[in-house]
Formats: structure tokens, sequence, C-alpha cells
């Protein structure tokens, strides 16, 4: 109570001497003409401008030097064991004893607080993210990555920035949670979803891939993520449902999700995403999309490519019946998909498609996929070249060229495999 009453005595003696001055300064220049009293305000504000940045330049620059001072105190304390726990020595997996032994900490600390405050975990953390994402960081064991970071406290730490600060710091310190693959409080999770700010709520979405079930995903039920999905989000979902893929757990139904949607792009994204992760067991559910909106070209494409790459043969009544009807583009998608079958049934489709277009490039793929439908379709397209009007047989000079010919096959799958292990989706 007595240092409350101090700093009110000497905040209102400060106020006094402020407001004394400045009823002053206004009396000593109240007779003068206009002109020299707009020229004394401005040359007053001047000075309280200059005033106000040499303070904050000297502040800035002091806040500089204990950023630094503080980085090479953590560095000198930490450095060394951090380094080990990113190195191959690591790979074996360690108890939070072993860890605390790592880094030279009496086993009966394990347990309080390594940090002393804030500042210290913020720097601690980014000094840590700054080596983890770098090549070293695939050395790691990841088990052991989790519990040096629980032993430091910097879980409850990034969490209470990401519920607590402003967006910037939420976006920031939500990134390092999905780096390191920390599980975040379900509340947490729920707040970020309601942000008013899009980029906070995309990156809580992303979050609760790796930690919730399939009923908790229901952000990509709404119609939110149907109006304004795009590119990113299928980047940022490939990579979390390889993630989840990689921990051992079950993938939701992508096939229920694309059903969901109105929008086109969103349904060709999740259908996309089906062949990638290989959900054949899914495929039917499609069939109701495929015959009520077939004028959704890029729709009607998708899933002829899913379901020929994931071999859904049940599909190819539907996809002969749809392939003179549609699109020149959209008839490429369906004959690669027939061809792709492989069943014997369809070549009559693919002649069909050779002959009941004017269009050289689906004439072209029409004779690809009969030259790669088994030895019957082989058989056919040697027919067809030696029948060939004049005009057509430039489409079969591909054939006879060996560096071309070898583009001639269909590739066979289109699953998720990254090509390069890195922490974002190994």
């Amino acid at each position: 109570m007595n240092t409350v009453s101090i700093l009110k005595y000497y905040f209102n003696l400060i106020a006094a001497y402020v407001t004394y001055y400045f009823k002053y300064g206004i009396s000593l220049f109240s007779d003068y003409p206009a002109e020299i009293k707009v020229a004394v305000s401005a040359s007053a504000f001047s000075v309280l401008l200059i005033i106000i940045m040499i303070v904050t330049l000297f502040y800035l620059s002091y806040q500089k030097k204990r950023r630094i001072k503080l980085n090479r105190r953590i560095e000198k304390r930490f450095g060394k064991g951090i380094d080990f726990m990113l190195s191959e020595g690591s790979r074996k997996r360690m108890s939070r004893y072993e860890i605390a032994d790592v880094f030279e900490i009496d086993r009966e600390n394990v347990g309080k607080e390594l940090l002393k405050n804030n500042r210290e975990k913020e720097a601690f953390v980014d000094y840590f993210y700054q080596l983890f994402i770098t090549v070293r960081s695939d050395l790691a064991n990841r088990d052991n990555i989790t519990t040096f970071l629980f032993l430091f406290g910097i879980p409850e730490f990034l969490e209470k920035e990401v519920s607590l600060r402003s967006m910037k710091r939420k976006v920031r310190y939500m990134s390092m949670i999905r780096t390191f693959k920390l599980p975040v409080s379900p509340w947490v999770i729920n707040k970020l979803l309601s942000s008013k700010y899009l980029r906070v709520q995309r990156m809580a979405m992303y979050s609760n891939i790796m930690l919730s079930s399939d009923s908790d995903l229901d952000y990509f039920e709404t119609d939110f993520f149907d109006k304004h999905c795009c590119i990113k989000d299928e980047i940022e979902l490939a990579y979390s449902l390889q993630r989840r893929r990689k921990a051992g757990r079950k993938l939701p139904n992508l096939a229920r999700w694309a059903n969901l949607q109105k929008n086109e792009r969103s349904q060709c994204m999740f259908v996309r995403l089906m062949r990638r992760f290989n959900q054949l067991q899914y495929c039917d559910q499609l069939t109701e999309l495929y015959k009520t909106q077939p004028r959704k070209k890029k729709l009607i494409e998708e899933i002829s490519r899913t379901w020929g790459y994931l071999n859904y043969s049940d599909g190819e009544d539907l996809l002969v019946d749809a392939l003179l009807i549609q699109p020149d583009d959209t008839k490429v998608a369906i004959m690669h998909a027939l061809t792709r079958f492989a069943t014997g049934k369809s070549l009559g489709a693919l002649l069909e498609g050779y002959y009941n277009t004017t269009n050289p490039h689906v004439r072209f793929e029409a004779i690809r996929c009969i030259y790669n439908y088994g030895e019957e379709g082989r058989a056919k397209f040697y027919e067809l070249k030696q029948n060939a009007l004049e005009t057509d047989l430039k489409l079969f000079d591909f054939f006879d060229n060996p560096i071309t010919l070898e583009k001639i096959r269909l590739d066979k799958e289109q699953a998720y495999h990254p090509s390069v292990e890195t922490v974002y989706n190994s």
C-alpha cells in the first residue's frame, strides 16, 4: 500500500510540473501574432517528436543488446546439449534423466523450471527452432526431441503464446508446434478456429489433423472452407495427411469430404488426394457425385483419373457411357482410366474415342490408349495404322521413333511419395 501511495505522489508531482509549464508556455505567447504561435507550436511539437524518437532508438538498441546477450548465454549454456540432441548420437531412445545429464542438469531439478522466465524460453525455443529446421534435424530421434522440449517447459510456453498473444505471434508459434509435432489442448485449437484471421484458422485446422479423430475435423465440412480453399490448402493437407499416416493414424474419408463440398475446386482437391493416398475403399462413394454432376468438367476428369489410378473397375461402365458426351479433355482422362483398368472390355469404347472426334490431340491419345491396351489393343493399333488415311499417318509417327516411343506408356500410380524427407512431412 505504501508503494502505491509513493508512486501516486510522484505521478501527481510530475503531472503538476508538466501542467504548470504547459500553461506557462501558452500564456507566454498569448499576446503574440498567430504566425508566431503556429511557428512556436510547430517547433515545440518537432522537439517533442525528436525526443520521442531518440528515446525509442535508445530503447530498441537496449532491447537488441539484451537479446544478443541472452542468445549468447543460451547458446553457451545449452548449445552443446542441443547439438547432441540433433546429432546421430541421440538416435537411441533416452529418458528425461539421461537428457538432463546431456545438459548437465542435476537430476533433482528435473521437473522444475529450468528457464527463468518467458524471455529465456522465447530465446531458447527460437535458437532451437532455427537449428531444427536445418538438415541436421533428420538425424534426431523424434521421441527424444519431444521429451527434451517437455523437460524445458516449451510445450506449455508455446501453447500459452498461441492462446493469448497477437496474431503474428500466434502464427509464428503455431508453426513451431506443427514442426515439433507437439500436442495442443483442444480448447486452444477450437479458440483459434474461430479467429477472425484466416491464416490463424488454417494453421489451427492443419494442427487439428494430427491431433484429432475424423469427427473433430469438421472445418473441412464448412461453407467457409468450401469457398476459400486454394492450392496452398491442398499442399498443406497433403503434408499433414502424410505425417498422420506415418504416425500410424487412420486417414479421414476424403470421398465423404468431396461429397460434402459444393465448390468444384474443393471437390477436385479431395478427389485428387484420394489417389495420392490410395483410398480405393472409398471410390464407390464417388459414384453418385459422378452421376449427379456431369457438367462439372474438371470434377469428372479428376474422378476418372482417381478411379483409373486406383483401378476401381466397378466404375468402368459409367466411364464408357459418359465418354462420347464429354468435352475433349475429359474424354482423354476417361480413356486413360479405361486403359489402366485393362479389363479387356473397353477396346470398343477406345475405338469410338478415335473415330468420333476431329480433334487431333484426342485422336492421338485414343491411339496411345489402344496401343497400351494389351495384346488385343496392340493388334488393333497396327490394323488402324495399316488402314489409316494419309492425313492421319502423322499421328502414328510417334510410335516409330524410339525416343518418343518411351513416352507412350501410361504411368501406373500417382501415390504420395515424398522425394525428400523433411521436418514438415517426415
